[in-house]
């Protein structure tokens, strides 16, 4: 099942009541798309992975362990400087949208306390990881956007961290009303079935999970 806004937002809770103040004991990238980080919390080592694979980029742990490449990449190599023995501070979604932002307590090249954010964008093909300073200034990013690729929002080193555009046509299904739902409902087309409306209408809520909360 694909991680839309609402699977994300129990991932980011799970995640805070799981591992908050544990300790980033490693950071790997086993692939150009993913970051694998273990965290001892709790006695235990929960391995954190942030994937931004299009077909299936997705937050959460896992514990499959994989062999990492000889020569690790530059991205890998900058966590592993700003983030190696950091401390998470919590898991916050953004707005209601596909976005999950890791928060660190960790140390500055001259050892005072500073923060630091490693941010998952879970959006198909458009799936990024972004990495900021406690300002929300963009250090790294997985993957750059420059303005030959985008118009709307370009993810360059040196700005600052913008969320993706919000899709203006869709509802928060947070502030639904059972009015309000109902007034959709019935403005909706009489030829649009119960799923496709949900998918349409509403933010957050990906195809196969409208089908789902319909059946």
């Amino acid at each position: 099942m694909p991680q839309d806004a609402v699977t994300l937002r129990r991932v980011a809770r799970a995640l805070n009541a799981r591992l908050v103040g544990g300790k980033i004991n490693k950071i790997t990238q086993p692939v150009k798309d993913e970051i694998d980080m273990l965290v001892y919390a709790g006695g235990k080592t929960v391995q954190i992975v942030l994937s931004a694979n299009a077909s299936c980029a997705r937050a959460g742990v896992s514990s499959l362990q994989r062999e990492n490449p000889l020569v690790c990449y530059a991205f890998c190599m900058l966590l592993r400087k700003h983030l190696g023995g950091a401390f998470l501070v919590g898991v916050k979604q953004l707005g209601f949208e596909r976005v999950a932002s890791l928060e660190f307590d960790a140390r500055d090249e001259l050892g005072f306390p500073c923060k630091k954010y490693l941010i998952a964008e879970v959006m198909g093909k458009n799936s990024n990881l972004i990495f900021t300073d406690g300002d929300m200034k963009i250090l790294a990013a997985l993957r750059t956007v420059d303005f030959t690729t985008s118009r709307l929002r370009q993810v360059l080193v040196g700005m600052k961290y913008e969320l993706p555009p919000p899709q203006a046509d869709k509802r928060d299904p947070r502030d639904e009303s059972a009015d309000g739902f109902a007034q959709a409902v019935n403005a909706a087309s009489g030829e649009t079935t119960a799923a496709k409306f949900i998918n349409s209408t509403y933010l957050g809520v990906a195809p196969v999970v409208a089908r789902e909360i319909v059946t």
